[in-house]
């Protein structure tokens, strides 16, 4: 027997045209005091309070900064500052306490090597064509060996 499963999990549903529930659920805060301040106190002071509560509103509702709805985010702030943190101080090596030597290397004992234009063109074969999804690839040899 086969089972639809369920895609989009992360996609909210839609209750009122093109808006969520949770979407919806602040319009409505809003709108509510609003309403309020409209009916209780006069236009000057219905005036702040609208200049206030409309962008804190529109941003609870649509703006999601870093993919995170504000409430989300203002959440994980609040437990980011109520949390105690650890902060661990590593003592840094005190060089003074080893002896540092330099090895002088002469340039005759750093020879170049060099690789076949034969080898050059497998190790871009083994580039081009091997995958390790389709055919792995199994050398003989390991493809560095000669470089």
């Amino acid at each position: 027997m086969q089972y639809s499963v369920p895609q989009f999990l992360n996609i909210e549903d839609k209750i009122v045209g093109p808006f969520t529930g949770k979407q919806v659920l602040f319009l409505i805060m809003g709108f509510g005091v609003l309403l309020i301040s409209f009916t209780f106190f006069n236009m000057a002071f219905f005036a702040i309070i609208a200049i206030l509560v409309i962008p804190i509103t529109l941003a609870f509702a649509f703006w999601k900064p870093k993919g995170m709805t504000v409430s989300r985010l203002i959440t994980n702030m609040i437990n980011f500052h109520t949390t105690s943190h650890l902060y661990v101080w590593r003592r840094e090596p005190n060089l003074r306490m080893y002896k540092m030597t330099q090895r002088k290397v002469a340039k005759d004992s750093i020879g170049e090597k060099k690789v076949s234009k034969r080898r050059i063109r497998e190790l871009a074969w083994l580039l081009d064509t091997s995958t390790s999804i389709d055919t792995p690839f199994e050398a003989k040899t390991r493809p560095d060996e000669n470089i």
